[in-house]
């Protein structure tokens, strides 16, 4: 085994090795290169002809996120492609590898490992990944993304079976899952792991690990004499069966951990640069690990992620890639399932002297669907006419190259560094990048108040007046958080938005609402007749 620093918490998670193990660490602090690498390799070696599931949100989730540095962490560990495991393929027959217990129909989607344990790839996008399994364990890495009702009643139901091989084992049906900290009410359920824990079981688990570890120390000390070596040996067979015992006791291992757990790794350059980039909340929650549960009595206070939110991914052109993809290398619409190839993009803008927002979308028949969001920094030296170049590299490969664009009357202003409007500047960009351009002038916006129930009606969808949304998850996360985190206040007008913190210098420009608003330019944009909102000073119709 090669030498691995560890930080503390990876240490903890060694020495705990319970079956169940949950942990909310923050970003960087060695999730997958420390207890997911080490439990995944140390399972399977101990389960031979066994099974156990990778599981995700989202397939797309598993190849661009999960597997990369998981292969990674196992190479670090000293496992290597085609000699210790093979992925996506079945080994060659003359190396005579084991067969799995249960035949291996679909290999595309599973890992094989030296001995015969297979990994699977199960998604809750592509269900019939998951049908017809039996798993010895489970690992999950960013399990806050999870609908934890559909993992508990598909996926947790296929942790069973095979206890005429593996039932003597603590480790047998074990659970690995781990993410930074969950921000939506609805990831709670991953902290209220912690109080299925024993505290007071764990530290006897630790103290019992601790003495055994001494004892394989001794082992390897030069000269002993066969005496020592039996006794030795005798002792830590002894250590070993106490710790089965108190595995099989206190199964259930929760651990919290910040980034700065890791400093020595990760430096400080790097923790002042997330923070630069960074929204507020998400900094506090993916870094330092604080519980920021986002608003649910905000200006979008009706917005439900499992339900408004969707992930549709084009997996006919995925499956032809190679597993070896870069992180965020599948960063264009090819992805995409649910861009309408044919057909022209809806955008709308926020035009921050900080910050420059974007959102897209099309409408279909059912609902609108929110397709992306995008922003660029002052700070990190880029304009409007960047971001416009973005959203057109992203969509390079889209068959329809025109856009709908929705701008009100903050886009029609000038000053004295240019004669052009911010909407002139939009609609030339796009010219220049071979893309057709309609420009719609919605005018002036509704008072936030008329906003405030407008969105309550369209996320509400009682209402068949107004045409329900649908967000785009992994497309438009930035967007979702601005929509969560916007507080409402009273305003002169009735409700308005928080609108302060774009005001305040101390709060980052992503921290404020501006991707929110450029939500509001495009919806009302889009159905400004429909609602009665194509004159300036006319009010939304809500009956």
């Amino acid at each position: 085994m090669p030498n691995i620093y560890l930080n503390k918490p990876q240490k903890r998670s060694r020495i705990t090795m319970c079956k169940e193990e949950y942990g909310v660490w923050g970003r960087g602090t060695g999730k997958t290169q420390g207890p997911i690498a080490h439990r995944s390799t140390s399972f399977a070696n101990k389960m031979p002809r066994g099974a156990t599931g990778i599981v995700g949100k989202t397939y797309m989730q598993l190849l661009d996120r999960t597997l990369p540095p998981l292969l990674k962490a196992w190479e670090t560990l000293g496992y290597y492609e085609n000699i210790h495991y093979w992925v996506k393929t079945r080994p060659q027959d003359k190396l005579n590898i084991p067969k799995p217990l249960y035949k291996v129909l679909h290999p595309e989607y599973s890992i094989f490992w030296w001995n015969g344990h297979v990994f699977h790839l199960i998604s809750q996008d592509r269900p019939g990944l998951a049908n017809g399994k039996t798993l010895d364990n489970i690992i999950c890495d960013e399990a806050r993304f999870l609908n934890h009702q559909r993992y508990t009643d598909d996926i947790a139901p296929i942790n069973r079976g095979n206890l005429e091989y593996f039932s003597h084992l603590p480790e047998h049906h074990s659970v690995t899952m781990y993410s930074d900290m969950p921000r939506d009410p609805k990831g709670k359920w991953l902290l209220e792991k912690k109080a299925q824990m024993d505290s007071k079981g764990i530290a006897e688990i630790a103290f019992m690990q601790y003495e055994q570890n001494k004892i394989k120390q001794q082992m390897l000390l030069p000269n002993l004499t066969d005496g020592q070596k039996r006794y030795l040996i005798r002792k830590h067979n002894e250590y070993q069966k106490v710790l089965d015992g108190l595995r099989f006791k206190y199964p259930v291992y929760y651990s919290e951990a910040s980034s700065l757990d890791n400093l020595a790794i990760l430096g400080e350059a790097q923790i002042r640069q997330w923070r630069r980039e960074m929204l507020k909340e998400v900094f506090q929650a993916a870094i330092l690990n604080m519980n920021i549960i986002m608003l649910d009595d905000g200006f979008y206070h009706l917005l439900d992620t499992d339900y408004h939110c969707y992930n549709d991914f084009d997996y006919a052109y995925i499956d032809g890639l190679d597993i070896h993809l870069p992180p965020g290398a599948l960063n264009d619409c090819r992805k995409d399932r649910d861009l309408i190839r044919n057909k022209p993009i809806d955008v709308a803008f926020d035009y921050n002297t900080k910050i420059k927002s974007l959102v897209c979308g099309q409408d279909t028949q059912r609902a609108y669907r929110v397709l992306k969001s995008m922003f660029v920094k002052k700070e990190q030296k880029k304009i409007l006419t960047d971001l416009v170049d973005e959203f057109c590299e992203y969509y390079r490969y889209h068959q329809a190259k025109e856009v709908n664009y929705f701008y009100d009357n903050t886009a029609l202003v000038t000053d004295a560094t240019r004669l052009e409007t911010l909407a002139d500047i939009v609609h030339a960009q796009f010219i220049k990048n071979g893309w057709a351009c309609n420009r719609i002038d919605i005018g002036v916006q509704p008072y936030h108040t008329t906003r405030y129930r407008m969105w309550e009606e369209v996320l509400a969808e009682k209402n068949p007046a107004f045409q329900p949304i649908r967000i785009n998850r992994m497309n438009c996360e930035n967007l979702i958080t601005s929509m969560q985190s916007t507080a409402v206040r009273q305003g002169k007008n009735g409700w308005e938005k928080d609108k302060r913190p774009e005001l305040n210098n101390a709060v980052k420009p992503e921290d404020a609402p501006h991707l929110g608003d450029a939500l509001d330019t495009l919806y009302i944009g889009k159905f400004r007749f429909e609602y009665g909102v194509d004159m300036p000073t006319t009010d939304l119709v809500m009956s």
